[in-house]
Parts: structure tokens; C-alpha cells; sequence
């Protein structure tokens, strides 16, 4: 996905939009990201996030209805090697938004089509939520010496 793209996906009465993040967008998940919901990676500091160089990309997830931020997913581009993307990072405002989360992921996997083969994203160690979250949407567990990640073959 570029980053001057967005990309919107309905489903069962539910809109997600998942664009680049915004100046607008970063005040808003400022209200509630110490308190997220974090379904893949670990909750850093939100000016660290923002911060990260390298081929990384931060997206906005919002929930199309009211236009509020909901969600912000990070996406390293060729790591762990080339081919492949990781979830660095999938954080939702409260645990109701898991649905929009899910929409959020299939539009990340859509526009990562051409840019990578593989997604993997790591369950956090303490969230039972986020293993049945990326088991639901058809993700497989593979455990490493780094933990449990969760990974998917994006189709050609």
C-alpha cells in the first residue's frame, strides 16, 4: 500500500478504512493508546512508534461509520527477509472493535499483494484474544524461539 493511499472494506453492516496516518488521526489515538487492545506485536510509546525508520509503514485503521480512529497497525516491509511483511504492530481502541480490526487486516493483506508473499504477525504472550483473533481469520501458529507468530501465505 502506498502511503498516500487508502483502501475502505465493508461487511456485515461494518466500514474500515485503513489510509496512512494523519495529523488528525494521531491526536485521536493518543486518547486511547495506553489503554489499547493490542492484538499483534507490544504497545510502545506512541512517539516511538511514529518515529521508526526503515521500511515500516504506519497505517490508520478507522471505523468508517463516525470517522474516529479505531485502530493503528505497523507493517515492516521484508522482515524477517524479502518476501515477507510483519505485523509489528495491530493496537484497537477497546475490544468491540475487533470486527473493523478484521476488516483492517484483509485490506492489509489486499495491498500487500506484490510487495510481499508471506504476513506474519506476533501474538502478544498475555492476550489469549489475539491468538483466536488471527486463528479466525485463517492465520496459522508457528512457534519460534521468539514466541508464537501467527502467519498466512498471501495469494499470488
Amino acid at each position: 500500500m502506498t502511503p498516500e493511499r487508502s483502501a475502505a472494506s465493508e461487511d456485515a453492516g461494518l466500514t474500515a478504512i485503513l489510509s496512512p496516518s494523519l495529523e488528525r488521526d494521531i491526536e485521536a489515538i493518543a486518547r486511547w493508546h495506553k489503554k489499547a487492545v493490542v492484538l499483534a506485536g507490544s504497545l510502545a510509546p506512541l512517539s516511538e512508534l511514529l518515529d521508526s525508520t526503515g521500511p515500516r509503514r504506519t497505517l490508520v485503521l478507522t471505523d468508517g461509520t463516525n470517522q474516529e480512529p479505531v485502530g493503528l497497525i505497523l507493517v515492516a516491509l521484508d522482515d524477517p527477509e524479502p518476501g515477507w511483511a510483519t505485523v509489528a504492530l495491530l493496537a484497537i481502541a477497546r475490544q468491540e472493535e475487533r470486527d473493523v480490526a478484521a476488516l483492517g487486516v484483509a485490506l492489509l493483506q489486499a495491498h500487500l499483494q506484490g510487495e510481499a508473499s508471506h504476513i506474519r504477525a506476533g501474538v502478544p504472550p498475555d492476550v489469549g484474544l489475539a491468538l483466536y483473533f488471527w486463528l479466525r481469520l485463517g492465520y496459522r501458529p508457528v512457534v519460534s524461539g521468539q514466541g508464537l507468530w501467527m502467519i498466512s501465505d498471501l495469494e499470488a
